[in-house]
């Protein structure tokens, strides 16, 4: 199973992770990045302290502490 990152393109914003067998497709509104173990933790810290005021986490954001995330961004840009 692949761990993906679900990137809203307008805001640049991380609005799920979805674990799923199959490869996902960008969509129009959507973008998939199918991550490590290590990103996702890194993701979920984020996520924890950003949860306590309601907001999601950036892409951006992600992207300063996970040099491995900034490569995976990048590589379909």
């Amino acid at each position: 199973m692949s761990n993906y990152i679900v990137i809203d393109k307008e805001s640049n914003l991380i609005v799920k992770v979805i674990t799923s067998y199959i490869k996902l497709r960008e969509t129009a509104k959507y973008r998939m990045v199918r991550v490590s173990e290590a990103i996702l933790a890194k993701y979920y810290k984020r996520a924890r302290l950003k949860s306590r005021n309601g907001t999601l986490v950036d892409a951006g954001e992600l992207a300063n502490v996970s040099p491995a995330f900034l490569e995976l961004l990048q590589v379909r840009s």
